[in-house]
């Protein structure tokens, strides 16, 4: 899976974009959107850039929650809720208890980790409660409506019904097009021809 608009736009809100180099509080050269790597004395960037440097840095964050998707099968909100967190707090492996907590009890929890050195911090409550509340929102689903010819992703980790494998990593960051649905199965692909055949519970309405 990978964030969303909604959940790039939390992280934005909260850690804000500065586009000349800074010294963050630990003394490193920092930029954009908290972005370190290769950070130099009066470096400047656009926007454009910090956007790019954002996307990039949240990838290892993205792997690391969906590494526990096959425990939870995140809905797009609770990923995107869990990505800003742990882009925030470097895990979500304390969270969720190594995988041991329930959806509600990790729902629970995200609000207690409001504090640093001890202390309470009113951007970080405001954080966790953002974070909370987008964890908590239903999805809109198109998914019990899902038709011949709508936009889908396919859940990572999800098996082609046809080889009983799965996937190559890329299918699972690609938008394909619904080519034909039957038994709870869909057809799926890219253009006029089929990549694949998965069940529709793995399938995300985009």
């Amino acid at each position: 899976m990978k964030i969303r608009t909604t959940g790039l736009n939390l992280i934005k809100s909260f850690e804000g974009c500065r586009l000349t180099a800074y010294k963050c509080p630990a003394g490193v050269w920092t930029i954009g959107y908290g972005h370190t790597g290769n950070v130099k004395s009066g470096q400047k960037i656009t926007q454009a850039k910090a956007d790019a440097y954002l996307k990039a840095d949240l990838a290892k964050f993205e792997k690391h929650v969906a590494s526990y998707d096959k425990k939870y099968n995140w809905n797009q909100n609770e990923f995107d809720a869990l990505v800003s967190f742990a882009y925030n707090i470097g895990s979500i492996t304390q969270l969720t208890a190594n995988g041991t907590r329930t959806k509600k009890q990790i729902s629970e929890k995200i609000l207690a980790y409001d504090k640093a050195a001890g202390k309470t911090l009113a951007g970080l409550t405001r954080r966790r409660q953002a974070e909370k509340a987008l964890f908590d929102k239903p999805v809109e689903s198109k998914k019990s409506a899902l038709k011949k010819g709508d936009k889908i992703r396919i859940k990572t980790g999800s098996k082609d019904l046809n080889t009983k494998k799965t996937f190559a990593s890329f299918v699972y960051e690609t938008t394909y097009i619904v080519h034909s649905i039957k038994n709870g199965q869909v057809v799926f692909g890219n253009g006029a021809g089929s990549i694949g055949k998965v069940k529709k519970s793995n399938c995300i309405a985009v």
